[in-house]
């Protein structure tokens, strides 16, 4: 089975011996792949874990983007960004653009990565080689979406606060949501699926950040008249409740 496959390869690939029988299968692959730096991954690897991957993802109704009922162009959701089918999903990122290799962590770096394949790894391994530079925070990087319904992931960094924005992180947010915005459009894209970017383990206050996203998307939209449909996926009933709140707001002060 490509599950007891994936689990020896990436256990001798990493040089980890250990005893899992007592954990599931799924937590065990999963976490290898968290750890695992693919230098050289054989196709064949790719081929098990592409495998692998796309039948867990047969196990889920997805959601689709293009389905979604939108007000001014904009829809906010409550579910799992790796289970909608979209044009491109957004991933916050570290400056290192990695991934996360914290094993079976919860935080939506480590959850897009882990289904989408170690492709991802790979080609940002490429990408940041060729930078040269940890990445500066407000800005894209792009891959394919490989193993995920969605066709490509945009890696944005959002500034780390104190629970306290400066103003060079408000504007830095900012540019989160426009360098997104503007990569989608360039790219001739029709729907672009948001994370809550930055209001996570680093600490942007949601109430304010949702408001400078949705202020910020509204007003890219307006001004440049894109036909772009902007989804905001919340992944917890608070965070969905405080855009929720955010946005009947906005529009009442239209």
């Amino acid at each position: 089975m490509n599950e007891d496959y994936l689990i020896d390869f990436l256990s001798q690939y990493n040089g980890f011996e250990k005893d899992y029988k007592m954990l599931p299968k799924e937590e065990i692959i999963r976490a290898l792949m968290n750890i695992t730096m693919p230098n050289d991954l054989s196709e064949e690897f790719y081929e098990k874990q592409d495998e692998y991957l796309q039948d867990l993802l047969s196990r889920f109704v997805l959601e689709d983007a293009r389905k979604l009922k939108y007000d001014h162009q904009i829809c906010l959701w409550k579910g799992d960004i790796t289970k909608i089918k979209a044009d491109a999903i957004v991933n916050a990122c570290n400056e290192q653009m990695l991934g996360c290799f914290i094993p079976m962590h919860k935080c939506i770096d480590n959850a897009i990565h882990s289904f989408a394949g170690l492709q991802v790894r790979r080609d940002m391994m490429r990408i940041m080689a060729a930078q040269g530079h940890p990445e500066p925070n407000g800005q894209v990087k792009v891959t394919k979406g490989y193993n995920l319904p969605a066709k490509y992931i945009f890696h944005t960094v959002g500034p780390v606060t104190n629970g306290v924005p400066t103003k060079e992180n408000v504007d830095d947010l900012s540019h989160c949501y426009l360098s997104c915005l503007k990569q989608a459009d360039e790219m001739g894209l029709k729907n672009i699926v948001f994370c809550s970017i930055a209001t996570g383990v680093y600490a942007f206050p949601i109430e304010s950040a949702s408001l400078l996203a949705l202020q910020t998307t509204m007003l890219y939209l307006k001004t440049t008249k894109s036909r772009l449909r902007v989804v905001f996926d919340l992944y917890s009933d608070k965070d969905f409740e405080t855009y929720q709140k955010t946005w009947k707001q906005l529009l009442s002060s239209k």
